[in-house]
C-alpha cells in the first residue's frame, strides 16, 4: 500500500514537536524517508491547506507546527487508517478461519505457524476453535509431518523443507497455498 506523505509529515511534525523546539525540513525527510526536495514540496502544500504553520526561529531557521485544522485533518486521517487496519484484520481473521476449518475437516491435528507474526493471535484462536493444537516454529526443521502450516508475513528463509508430502503449506497475510499433500 502507498504511504500517505501528507498523513506522515504530519505526524512527524506532532511526534517531532513534543521532543523538540524546532523542526527542520532535513528533521522531517529523514523522519519519513523522503528527499528533501519532495519534503519540501509536501511542506508547502500543507502550509497552502492551512493544516501547518511555517514558524521563524532564527534568521537562518524555520520550524513547522500543526494548525488546528491540520491536528482535526492529522485525528481524519488516523481514524481512517485505523478503519482499513481493522477491516483487514478482520478480513485475515476470517480467511484464516476458514482454512483452519478445512485442516480441521480433512483431519489435520496440529496448526503450525513458521516464524514470528504480527498475527500470531489469529492464528492461535482460530486453531483453538477447531480444537487443534497450535505451535509457532522459527525453522523449517521443526515442522512435524502431516502439519498444516502458515508462514508467516516476516518469514524470511525458505519453505522448501516445509512442503513435504504430507504437508499443507498457506502464506499467513494472503491464503496462498504454497503446497499441498501429494496425492
Amino acid at each position: 500500500m502507498e504511504q500517505d506523505s501528507e498523513y506522515l509529515l504530519l505526524e512527524s511534525i506532532k511526534d517531532l514537536g513534543e521532543k523538540q523546539e524546532s523542526i527542520s525540513q532535513r528533521d522531517l525527510s529523514r523522519e519519513v524517508q523522503l528527499s528533501l526536495g519532495m519534503t519540501n514540496v509536501i511542506l508547502k502544500r500543507l502550509a497552502e491547506k492551512g493544516l501547518i504553520r511555517v514558524r521563524r526561529v532564527s534568521s537562518r531557521t524555520v520550524t513547522y507546527v500543526l494548525t488546528p485544522e491540520g491536528l482535526n485533518e492529522l485525528a481524519r486521517r488516523t481514524w481512517r487508517s485505523l478503519k482499513r487496519t481493522i477491516k483487514k484484520v478482520s478480513d485475515c481473521r476470517d480467511q484464516v478461519q476458514q482454512l483452519v476449518e478445512t485442516a480441521a475437516a480433512t483431519g489435520h491435528s496440529q496448526i503450525i505457524l513458521l516464524g514470528d507474526s504480527d498475527l500470531d493471535f489469529i492464528v492461535e484462536y482460530a486453531a483453538s476453535r477447531a480444537g487443534l493444537h497450535f505451535t509457532t516454529v522459527m525453522q523449517e526443521t521443526q515442522i512435524p509431518a502431516d502439519a498444516f502450516v502458515f508462514v508467516s508475513e516476516n518469514w524470511k528463509g525458505s519453505w522448501n523443507q516445509a512442503c513435504r508430502d504430507s504437508t499443507t503449506v498457506y502464506t499467513l497475510l494472503t491464503g496462498e497455498k504454497i503446497c499441498a499433500p501429494m496425492c
